[in-house]
């Protein structure tokens, strides 16, 4: 069976090195995590090369154009101006041209809204929204299923016609059955939880946690030449870090026989906490808080274990790969600071 991959094309404006780089990012998620092919700028234009032609062939053989919407986009768009002027009007005209039903641009907003960031050509379009990082591995994912033509939810199977004649038949007690299957599988969930069970579970999922942890600040320690360092008291607390970003995992359940108020807490912060024989050691000052989050343990339909924050969830690789980009996303924005401009 031949592989059927997608091509995707990326429209974006040069912002900033920030924005740059978060480009790059998504383009290198999509290819190694989902398997699109991705036409980039930063990929494939070096010095000498026609940019006007390598638009042009970009767009055409693309299977869809991801349209990186930021306020700076809409003006460039909008005006005319450089690359993205030049991107619109190709793809103003395609967008006429183009069966209705033929979905090929993908307009994402990263900045604003759309007011502030979708050129007029776009306005109809309903939007990717991907401006949160703290959700970006989910948008990822719902962005990969749109690439490959697959649906965010997948249809239900069309059921057999009831007989509207047939006496027994009755809105009512279908409804109060499905409701009923609902309120067992919650029982059944709730039950777990609640009892020893649980409390494995529980700690079967930090002790993943603190594998998983572990083994990517191995990966990312000997593969970038940055300071990474996983350090655990094997007992309620974690802690990652990179040069003077620490991250620092807290857990609990409070008795053995339930898992009901078991809950990980994530503390971001500017500075460098280390364990030390079950002691913490601070590098000069105390570290400053830049965000504090705490996750209820639950499980979902499946039984996988789901960790809730407000209206969200999160499985523990969610977790972790948000962890680890806000870590790098801290550790650039130090370093940033001592470049040349």
């Amino acid at each position: 069976m031949s592989e059927n991959r997608k091509t995707v094309f990326i429209s974006y404006s040069w912002d900033n090195t920030e924005h740059q780089e978060w480009v790059l990012k998504l383009a290198t998620d999509l290819m190694e995590e989902y398997g699109v092919k991705v036409i980039l700028d930063q990929f494939e234009l070096s010095a000498g090369r026609d940019l006007t032609y390598f638009m042009e062939q970009s767009i055409e053989k693309a299977d869809k154009v991801l349209i990186i919407l930021t306020p700076n986009y809409k003006v460039r768009a909008e005006e005319r101006k450089s690359g993205v002027g030049y991107e619109s009007l190709m793809i103003t005209q395609e967008i006429f041209e183009s069966p209705i039903t033929k979905i090929k641009f993908l307009p994402i907003l990263r900045i604003g809204d759309s007011k502030a960031s979708s050129p007029r050509f776009l306005k109809s379009k309903v939007y990717h929204n991907m401006v949160d990082d703290k959700v970006y591995y989910t948008e990822l994912l719902k962005l990969a299923k749109l690439i490959h033509d697959q649906p965010a939810i997948k249809m239900p199977k069309l059921g057999a016609i009831p007989n509207f004649d047939e006496p027994t038949f009755d809105p009512i007690i279908d409804t109060a059955k499905e409701l009923t299957i609902k309120i067992k599988i919650n029982q059944e969930l709730n039950q777990i939880i609640d009892s020893y069970k649980g409390t494995e579970i529980f700690k079967n999922e930090i002790e993943v946690l603190n594998v998983q942890l572990k083994e990517k600040v191995e990966l990312y320690k000997n593969s970038t030449g940055l300071n990474f360092v996983f350090e655990s008291d094997d007992n309620c607390t974690s802690v990652i870090r990179c040069e003077k970003i620490s991250i620092q995992f807290n857990w609990d359940v409070k008795y053995a026989n339930t898992a009901k108020n078991a809950y990980l807490e994530e503390m971001r912060v500017n500075g460098i906490i280390s364990i030390m024989n079950n002691r913490f050691y601070y590098n000069n000052s105390k570290p400053k808080l830049l965000r504090k989050t705490e996750y209820n343990f639950d499980l979902d339909y499946s039984k996988n274990v789901i960790w809730k924050n407000e209206k969200t969830h999160y499985s523990t690789t969610e977790i972790i790969k948000n962890a680890f980009v806000f870590l790098i996303g801290e550790v650039n924005t130090e370093f940033s600071k001592n470049f040349r401009k």
